[in-house]
């Protein structure tokens, strides 16, 4: 098992929904889990993917086999055929165990995707508005908004960006460092946006806080930590 870094995000912009409706994943089997995926930001490569369905459905087929069955070795014979390999094999190689694990230390800064993710959103009171326009982030359709009294788009139905921004807090897990260069890449994705991180490992002894707006890193501060959080 990994040390876990312990990261919290915060998003700051015009329209923090849009930003986070363009993390979110697209599918999967927990609520929370979809909040963030990295694959979004910087998608995870075909080939490995390919490879790791490969490997899952391999390995599905093989357990369904009951060790009972009369016909069990006629089946295995059958199954080691339609993927090219021995008999019996318990299991294939993955694309994460052929270049997939680098692939994601190196683009991610971290070798799985983020877990135990929790998100918080408020109104931004820190920030004024006098915004006269407000863009559906589904459809895209431009409204006036002067005098609006239900912020909803005309053409889609959809809600429309509130008239004073979201903050948005995020806090989730990442293996053994920070996400940084996921970060660093949705920054320049929205770069009407501030994204702001910090993290702690307390297991391997460090912290660090990072900022970026108008797409670029502000800064990127790294400190030693020796306190509970990580590990």
């Amino acid at each position: 098992m990994p040390n876990w870094t312990e990261n919290e995000l915060t998003i700051t912009g015009p329209d923090v929904q849009k930003v986070l409706n363009a993390i979110r994943s697209e599918s999967c089997a927990d609520e929370d889990a979809c909040i963030l995926d990295f694959d979004r930001i910087i998608p995870y490569p075909k080939q490995y993917r390919e490879l790791d369905q490969r490997a899952h459905d391999y390995q599905q087929k093989s357990f369904a086999i009951d060790k009972d069955d009369p016909g069990r070795q006629n089946k295995l014979d059958a199954l080691a055929a339609e993927y090219g390999v021995e008999p019996g094999i318990p299991w294939l190689k993955d694309g994460f165990n052929s270049g997939g694990y680098e692939w994601c230390c190196g683009n991610w800064g971290t070798k799985w995707n983020a877990r135990g993710i929790s998100l918080t959103t408020r109104k931004d009171s820190s920030k004024e508005t006098s915004r006269k326009t407000a863009q559906c982030s589904f459809c895209q359709t431009v409204h006036n908004t002067e005098h609006m009294t239900v912020w909803v788009c005309q053409q889609c139905g959809s809600p429309l960006p509130d008239s004073q921004p979201l903050l948005a807090f995020m806090e989730f897990d990442s293996a053994w460092s920070p996400p940084v260069p996921v970060i660093e890449k949705l920054a320049g994705m929205f770069p009407d946006h501030a994204f702001e991180l910090k993290y702690f490992e307390g297991g391997m002894g460090f912290s660090g806080h990072a900022r970026w707006s108008d797409g670029e890193e502000q800064y990127h501060h790294q400190y030693e930590y020796s306190g509970p959080r990580g590990g």
